[in-house]
C-alpha cells in the first residue's frame, strides 16, 4: 500500500497551530478560573462584610488619617484589598481569603529601628480575611525580608505569605488590624522562628566572665533599649510612622551595639505597648506566696511552636497579648484583725513564750518568720548591742519578733532602732507581705507589744526619709526627739504614754508614721488591744 508523509514544513505549521490552540484553551481556563475566584460567593460575601466594617470616608485626606485613640494611623482609609487577585484556602479550621494591597494606593511600609529604616523595597503587605463559619476577622500581614535572604532578587518576596514561607526565609512578619493597631510579630532566621525580644525592668548588673588567663574579672552589663516604629510611604515618599514598642537587651558596656554579626532584623516587640505574651501578671498582693513575681521583674520569652503546615504563625489575637490590670495598693489588715489572727496562731504564741523565757540571757533573742512557715532563731550581741542585719536577711519574711533582755538600759517598749529594723524588713520582703508585717516585742519589764502598719504608704514615706543613708542629721534629730519621750529611766506606763504621744506629735506635724501600737498579755500572748492616746489619756481598744 502506498504511504503518504507530511512534508517537514507542513508538519511544523500543524504543530504551531496545535500549540496556539492549546495556549488559547489554557488562557481561557485561567481567565475563567480567575473570574470564578473574583465572583465566588465566599469572596463576594467577604468583600461585602469588609466594606461594611471598614467604610472609606472619601471626604477626608487619606494620606495622613490618624485614629482618635491610640495614635495609630487608620490604614483602612489609606489602602484597600486588591479584590482582583484573591486566593482562598483553609488553614487552622478557618476559611482564609488572602490578597495583596491594591497597588493603586502606591503604599509601602517597613521597620524603623531607632534611627535606622529598613529597605522598603523588601516589604510586602497582604490582607487576610478569615471566617470560622460564625464571624469574620480581618488582618494586615506585613512581611519585611532581610537583605541577606533577598540577595537582590525581589521575586522572593512573593514566596512568603500567611500560607507559606521559604525554608530559608529571614525577616519578620507583623500583624495589624485594618485600623492600624499593632497586634504583634514574629522573626525568622534561615526559616526558623527566633525567640521574641526580652522586656525587663533591670537597669544594670555585673557578670563574671572567664578570660584566657583563667582569672575571673567582673564585666559590667548594661541595658540597651531600642524603639520600634512602622514607617509608611506613599509613592516612595515617607509619610509618617507609628510607635510599636521598645525592646531591651543586656550587653557588655564595652560594645553595647554588638549584634553578634547577625544581619537579620532582631525580633520585634512581641506585643503592643502596655501588654505582653504569656500569662497575666497578677499584683503580688493577690497571689499565693509561691506564685509571686520575684523583685517585680518580668521576662517575656514566649516562642510559639512552628506551624506544621509551613505557614507564618496565626495573628497573635488568637493567642492574645495580655494587658495587665494596673497594680493595686496592698490591702492593709486592720491591726485588730492582725491581733486576732496572732492570738489563734499557736506557733507565734510559742515563739513569743520562748523569747519571754530568754530574757535572762545576756543578749537579745529573736525569730525571723518566713512565708513558707519556717523560722530562723538568732541572738544579738552582748547586752546593749543591737542586731546587725542586711536587707537580704529579710527576703520573703512575714515577721520579726524579738525581746529586750533583762538589762537596766533596755526599754520597756520599742526603741528608735526598732523602727529602723521594721523599715529594713518591710523594704526587703515581697510586696504581698509588707502591709501586714508582724513585728513583735516582749521585754524583761513585763510588757509585750506589736507594732502594726495601718498605712503602708505613709510608713514607707516616713521611714525612707528618716533612715536615708544620705540624711544622717534627720536620723540624729529623730533619736534625740525619741529620747525625750521614751527612755530607760521611765516606767513602762510612762514609756507607753510617751511613745503614743510621740506618734500623735509626728502625725499632727505632717509625718504620720502609719503605725498602730498593740499591747498583749505576757502570760499567753493573746488578747491584743490597740493603745490609743486621746488628749494625753491612754485608752485600750479591745480587739477580741
Amino acid at each position: 500500500m502506498k504511504k503518504y508523509f507530511l512534508k517537514p514544513i507542513a508538519f511544523k505549521l500543524a504543530l504551531s497551530f496545535v500549540l496556539i490552540l492549546v495556549a488559547i484553551v489554557i488562557h481561557s481556563c485561567r481567565k475563567d478560573s480567575k473570574s470564578d475566584a473574583q465572583s465566588s460567593p465566599a469572596v463576594t460575601a467577604a468583600k461585602s462584610w469588609y466594606e461594611s466594617a471598614y467604610p472609606v470616608n472619601n471626604s477626608v485626606n487619606s494620606k495622613l488619617i490618624t485614629q482618635s485613640t491610640g495614635g495609630n494611623h487608620d490604614l483602612s482609609q489609606r489602602i484597600k484589598p486588591d479584590w482582583q487577585h484573591t486566593i482562598s484556602y483553609i488553614r487552622n479550621n478557618k476559611n482564609v481569603i488572602e490578597m495583596p494591597v491594591d497597588p493603586g494606593a502606591k503604599f509601602a511600609s517597613t521597620f524603623k529601628i531607632g534611627n535606622k529604616s529598613l529597605n522598603k523595597a523588601y516589604s510586602r503587605s497582604y490582607y487576610l480575611l478569615m471566617n470560622d463559619g460564625k464571624k469574620y476577622e480581618a488582618y494586615i500581614l506585613t512581611i519585611v525580608a532581610d537583605s541577606a535572604y533577598v540577595k537582590n532578587d525581589l521575586s522572593k518576596l512573593t514566596h512568603n505569605t500567611y500560607r507559606k514561607h521559604d525554608a530559608d526565609f529571614s525577616g519578620v512578619a507583623l500583624y495589624f488590624t485594618p485600623k492600624g493597631n499593632y497586634l504583634g510579630g514574629y522573626a525568622y532566621k534561615d526559616g526558623q522562628l527566633i525567640a521574641p525580644a526580652t522586656t525587663t525592668q533591670q537597669t544594670g548588673s555585673q557578670h563574671i566572665q572567664s578570660v584566657n588567663n583563667n582569672k575571673l574579672r567582673p564585666e559590667a552589663i548594661v541595658q540597651v533599649c531600642t524603639d520600634w516604629y512602622i514607617a509608611y510611604f506613599t509613592d516612595g515618599v515617607f509619610q509618617d510612622a507609628d510607635y510599636l514598642g521598645t525592646t531591651c537587651k543586656n550587653v557588655d558596656d564595652g560594645n553595647p551595639s554588638n549584634t553578634g554579626g547577625n544581619s537579620s532584623p532582631p525580633p520585634p516587640p512581641p506585643c503592643p505597648p502596655g501588654s505582653h505574651t504569656g500569662p497575666p501578671v497578677i499584683h503580688p498582693c493577690t497571689v499565693p506566696v509561691e506564685s509571686a513575681i520575684n523583685d517585680g521583674h518580668l521576662t517575656v520569652n514566649n516562642l510559639p511552636a512552628p506551624p506544621p503546615d509551613g505557614g507564618v504563625p496565626p495573628p497573635p489575637a488568637q493567642t492574645p497579648c495580655i494587658v495587665d490590670a494596673p497594680p493595686q495598693p496592698c490591702a492593709t489588715m486592720d491591726p485588730c484583725s492582725q491581733g486576732k489572727l496572732l492570738s489563734n496562731n499557736t506557733d507565734f504564741r510559742n515563739k513569743m513564750t520562748s523569747l519571754n523565757d530568754s530574757i535572762s540571757k545576756p543578749h537579745e533573742s529573736a525569730y525571723k518568720l518566713n512565708a513558707d512557715g519556717s523560722s530562723v532563731a538568732l541572738n544579738g550581741g552582748v547586752s546593749g548591742t543591737s542586731f546587725n542585719f542586711t536587707a537580704s536577711f529579710f527576703a520573703n519574711s512575714t515577721g520579726f519578733i524579738h525581746n529586750h533582755e533583762n538589762n537596766p538600759n533596755n526599754l520597756s517598749i520599742f526603741s528608735a532602732d526598732d523602727f529602723r529594723t521594721l523599715f529594713l524588713a518591710v523594704s526587703a520582703t515581697a510586696a504581698n507581705h509588707q502591709a501586714n508585717y508582724t513585728f513583735g516585742l516582749v521585754t524583761a519589764k513585763g510588757t509585750t507589744y506589736l507594732l502594726s502598719i495601718n498605712d503602708l504608704g505613709k510608713f514607707k514615706s516616713f521611714a525612707s526619709n528618716l533612715f536615708s543613708p544620705g540624711n544622717p542629721n534627720q536620723l540624729n534629730t529623730f533619736n534625740n526627739l525619741y529620747n525625750l519621750y521614751v527612755n530607760s529611766s521611765n516606767t513602762p506606763d510612762q514609756n507607753e504614754q510617751g511613745f503614743t504621744t510621740l506618734m500623735t506629735f509626728l502625725t499632727n506635724g505632717g509625718s504620720d508614721p502609719g503605725l498602730t501600737l498593740m499591747k498583749g498579755n505576757t502570760s499567753s500572748f493573746s488578747g491584743w488591744v490597740k493603745v490609743v492616746n486621746t488628749n494625753g489619756t491612754i485608752q485600750y481598744v479591745n480587739c477580741n
